[in-house]
């Protein structure tokens, strides 16, 4: 079979194993990439760049080209809307299935799955039920009674139950690289992994609430750990082909298991001697696993701080395992080891108000940080937090609809946030930006002063060129790989459209 996944502006793993999945079953797999160039999602939204540089109906002319027999969209909230569009334009012009799947599908699958444009929907892991899915196919007897998969039929929905969570995941397959390879920069960059599966704590605004409480609430092991050797089997097969430079772990947690990174750190410093960055939660970060993420060659960690309120992160947050003590612990251990790091701070949480956003830019200020990285609260679909916006009348049925449609504003671009939170949202992010390049006696007085707050002025490219800068100066994978990530794309919109020139003056 010929299949053909559809994904905008970044590298998913998920669809990467999905692919090597398929291609173990002796399938054609492709991929239609959407760079996004100036609608990414993430950091860039200028409206005027982002029509100018829409690639959507090549998008579409790539997968019929590539004659799918099944056409597939892994989604999250924020690029729901985009695949919709693209699978919209899909079935106007072709007779061919087509499949949403990812947290997003997993969390309202009803509300997708009713879309005319989506045959099946696959709620929470595909590996094993893509591959029962395109055997029945091939068959020519489509079996309506996978597990995790729900198909649209004449006479209603086939809703089939979840099954349980991969267990073993070293039996998944390596991902395939090469599916992105063209589109970002892994060669002589970045290789994004991820050793586990499921984070172990259920923080109200994140997907694994979601998953936890509502798809696999009754499996006793959520979170799930590959063998070292499996880990560095594949950093060494893959360092061969694609020569990368750096490593990113994108586990929710790299450092949960410290018998595990144990070992691990021993091996990766003599078999791969890469720097990597990683994600943590500060209660995880002492002495001892200090040294041994400077030893093993971490070169940044990102810690989800959020707020240093204590109510707020305890009975809004649900992030008790978390305290001021803490975090300092961990702040000063990194600090006297050289370890850089960046800290995540949302915005608009239910019950919070400006003081307690200048009470922690004042810590924040204190703190060798490189790099605040500032949301907006997004209220994703059936998390717990959802409930506390609608309590505290932030939400209402009309917003929690736009949100399972995924047309609510984007975290980036101030999502659910009132005028007088934007103005507070604004000024911070342009404050967070001047922090790792301004004395921090400036920084502190700005914030007991109130005048921080006349950076809400600032236009959002002030922040966005010193966090460049930064990433420049510093070394930063991975702001250096978003910079080359446009440079690559942009480099082939212009040389398509000098080629078309020359046809057109020819």
């Amino acid at each position: 079979m010929n299949i053909t996944f559809a994904y905008l502006a970044a590298e998913s793993i998920a669809i990467e194993i999905l692919s090597s999945v398929l291609k173990k079953e002796g399938h054609s797999v492709k991929l239609a990439f959407d760079p996004g160039l100036f609608d990414d999602k993430q950091y860039l939204d200028i409206p005027f760049l982002k029509k100018a540089f829409s690639r959507k109906a090549d998008v579409l002319a790539e997968i019929k080209a590539s004659g799918p027999d099944l056409v597939c969209f892994s989604v999250g909230t924020d690029n729901y809307q985009w695949a919709s569009e693209i699978a919209r334009m899909v079935k106007l012009e072709m007779d061919v299935p087509v499949i949403f799947g990812g947290i997003h599908v997993t969390a309202v699958p009803e509300r997708v799955i009713a879309n005319d444009f989506v045959d099946m929907v696959c709620v929470g892991e595909g590996e094993e039920a893509i591959v029962e899915l395109t055997r029945s196919m091939e068959s020519g007897a489509r079996d309506t009674t996978i597990k995790n998969i729900w198909f649209k039929e004449k006479d209603g929905v086939v809703k089939n139950p979840v099954r349980p969570l991969i267990q073993d995941l070293d039996a998944v397959p390596y991902p395939d690289k090469g599916l992105f390879e063209r589109h970002i920069p892994i060669r002589g960059g970045k290789y994004m992994m991820m050793t586990s599966r499921g984070c172990p704590y259920r923080c109200t605004y994140c997907y694994n609430n979601v998953l936890r409480r509502s798809v696999y609430g009754s499996e006793k092991k959520y979170v799930r750990q590959r063998s070292v050797e499996s880990v560095i089997d594949e950093l060494k097969t893959n360092r061969e082909k694609y020569a990368f430079t750096n490593v990113a772990f994108m586990d929710d947690c790299f450092v949960t298991n410290r018998k595990w990174f144990r070992e691990f750190a021993a091996r990766y410093k003599e078999e791969i001697g890469l720097p990597y960055s990683c994600m943590a939660y500060t209660g995880q970060i002492d002495a001892e696993m200090g040294e041994l993420l400077k030893d093993s060659g971490c070169n940044r960690m990102m810690f989800g701080i959020q707020t240093m309120d204590k109510k707020t992160r305890e009975e809004v947050l649900k992030r008790s395992f978390e305290t001021d003590e803490k975090i300092k612990t961990a702040l000063k251990v990194c600090d006297s080891l050289g370890i850089p790091y960046s800290l995540d701070h949302i915005f608009g949480t239910p019950f919070a108000d400006a003081k307690e956003h200048e009470k922690t830019a004042a810590f924040y200020a204190t703190t060798k940080a490189i790099r605040v990285c500032c949301y907006a609260l997004f209220y994703y679909p059936k998390t717990e937090i959802t409930e506390d916006g609608i309590r505290a009348g932030i939400l209402d049925r009309d917003a929690v609809d736009k949100i399972e449609e995924g047309k609510a504003r984007l975290y980036v671009y101030g999502s659910s946030l009132r005028d007088d939170e934007m103005k507070v949202f604004r000024a911070l992010r342009n404050f967070y930006a001047l922090l790792p390049l301004a004395p921090t006696p400036l920084l502190v007085f700005l914030i007991r002063t109130g005048l921080y707050k006349t950076l809400r002025f600032m236009p959002r490219a002030f922040a966005l060129s010193c966090e460049a800068f930064v990433s420049i100066k510093t070394g930063h994978e991975r702001g250096v790989d978003y910079l080359r990530y446009y440079a690559r794309h942009l480099k082939k919109v212009f040389a398509r459209k000098a080629i078309d020139a020359r046809g057109a003056a020819q």
